[in-house]
């Protein structure tokens, strides 16, 4: 059965380590629905951060096949129960009303976010959550006008 795995694969931060760990799901047929790659406390080393929808074999496979990639010194499929993971999202909507304005701060704030930017026409809302808490806003505001959202995409810390 298909459900989403999170792949956490621990590599030297060198040149051609993203294109290859891509390349590899490529050929698999796997689409990435989230990617996140930074610089962790090991100097010299990048976490990366793969979300994917496929069935437990099918994860086990790409997990061996990614210490195959030389720069690749540790990798771990896990689920969700797992992990605690997070998200940032940038959600920019429209508020040319006042009385628009005040609800739409209400709501963000209800869901635990701030307002970082105010136009005449618009307010951008941030919020950090899960991806259900980051939808649930997403769908609260869209009555508003959503004129643009960025959502960061995974991270995770193991429980």
């Amino acid at each position: 059965m298909k459900q989403h795995y999170t792949i956490t694969a621990i590599a030297e931060n060198k040149p051609g380590v993203l294109y290859r760990i891509a390349d590899l799901l490529l050929r698999r047929k796997i689409n990435i629905e989230s990617l996140t790659v930074s610089e962790i406390e090991h100097k010299g080393m990048s976490r990366f951060t793969i979300v994917i929808n496929a069935e437990r074999d099918l994860v086990e496979k790409v997990g061996k096949q990614l210490y195959r990639i030389i720069e690749v010194t540790k990798v771990i499929e896990s689920t969700d129960e797992e992990l605690i993971p997070r998200e940032i999202a940038l959600i920019k909507v429209t508020a040319k009303k006042k009385d628009a304005r005040e609800e739409i701060e209400q709501l963000v704030r209800l869901s635990k976010g701030r307002i970082i930017h105010v136009d005449k026409s618009y307010l951008v809302a941030e919020i950090t959550g899960n991806e259900k808490e980051i939808d649930k806003l997403d769908e609260l505001l869209q009555p508003f006008g959503i004129k643009e959202i960025v959502r960061s995409g995974r991270i995770a810390v193991f429980k």
